[in-house]
């Protein structure tokens, strides 16, 4: 008896320290829907039509009946964690969700919105249906837009919190998730889509590591060799010359509109150069290939400028900050599939002085 009261206290204790680490994003699914190379669930599957389409991902329900279908794909790395986040833009006719959990209704959650403008969250527990249906306070994040809206679930162990449009809707706790499943769901006739889904985990920061010596005159890297990722280096003081990138940092597809999953590393980038005042910085923005190049062009110089203004919100000093853009001139990686497409459209930052 004593030896499991001891265990119990000593896995308390860990929980609690693991709870209190500084957890940052890592990007492990981005999904376009630009082709089914996943392989999302399609056809008819039991009361809906799936299928993939001009970047959206799409399930027609059949009827007018209370008949709910879900489609899933599996994604092992959520298996091996409990703190993650979901985000995806949802638009539907009438009944629609972003769905997680297992397949089966033992353990399945629901996020969308509905007709009367008001979002839910909703699904099984054990094979019993819940339901929260928002008031008008929370449903205002809802509106009366009837296009596309942006969910996103953020999950750090049992506590769970929903948002849409960048308004946090609702919150609960729950156990562990039995299933890792990821999909979407309608019901009552309706058609709902997905499009611009991201998934990151949540993992420690890590730890600082000494900087490594270089000479005093050190060469910057060329623009198409593959810059540092910025993760690790913002936890160690910053130099002239080092060229870094922002891999932590997302934008809407095809514009320059921040993503709420920025704000970490975006946060200590700013804190590094507000600890280093003298220091001046150089945001580069790149994009891939796909498209008009006048059009890469300014996106790529509006991203720069879109965290330029981040940064001046955090109390850097707009002067301390230029921005420009190569647009797809500048790639680390050809451009022939979207892993390395995905590598191409970045943002760096070069420590000028």
């Amino acid at each position: 008896m004593l030896f499991r009261f001891a265990l119990l206290l000593v896995c308390t204790l860990f929980t609690s320290v693991a709870s209190a680490q500084t957890l940052v994003p890592r990007l492990i699914l981005e999904e376009d829907f630009q082709d089914n190379h996943r392989n999302w669930p399609t056809g008819l599957i039991n009361n809906a039509e799936y299928k993939v389409k001009r970047g959206e991902y799409v399930a027609k329900a059949r009827g007018n009946e209370n008949n709910t279908s879900v489609a899933l794909l599996f994604i092992p790395e959520l298996e091996k964690s409990q703190n993650f986040i979901i985000e995806a833009e949802l638009s539907t006719t009438s009944a629609g969700c972003l769905a997680w959990g297992s397949g089966s209704r033992d353990n399945m959650r629901l996020f969308g919105t509905m007709s009367e403008h008001r979002f839910a969250v909703c699904g099984w527990r054990g094979g019993k249906f819940f339901s929260t249906n928002g008031d008008n306070a929370y449903s205002a994040a809802v509106g009366r837009q009837t296009s596309w809206h942006t969910m996103r679930i953020e999950c750090r162990g049992p506590q769970v919190q929903y948002f849409v449009n960048g308004t946090r809707v609702w919150e609960q706790q729950l156990t562990r998730m039995l299933g890792h499943g990821l999909g979407l769901e309608t019901n009552l006739g309706a058609e709902a889509s997905l499009r611009h889904l991201r998934v990151w985990l949540l993992e420690p920061e890590p730890e600082p590591t000494a900087a490594p010596v270089t000479p005093a005159v050190s060469p910057v890297a060329t623009a198409t060799s593959e810059a540092t990722d910025a993760a690790a280096a913002l936890a160690t003081p910053l130099r002239a010359g080092q060229r870094l990138a922002l891999r932590n940092v997302f934008f809407v597809q095809g514009k320059p509109e921040l993503l709420g999953t920025s704000k970490p590393e975006l946060a200590r980038l700013a804190k590094a150069l507000n600890d280093q005042p003298a220091l001046r910085i150089r945001l580069e923005g790149h994009t891939d290939n796909q498209g008009p190049e006048e059009k890469n062009q300014l996106l790529s110089e509006q991203r720069a400028q879109a965290i330029q203004a981040f940064l001046v919100k955090y109390g850097v000093a707009a002067t301390r900050l230029e921005t420009t853009g190569y647009g797809s001139s500048r790639p680390v990686a050809a451009n022939d599939t979207e892993t390395n497409r995905r590598r191409n459209r970045r943002v760096e930052f070069v420590i000028l002085d």
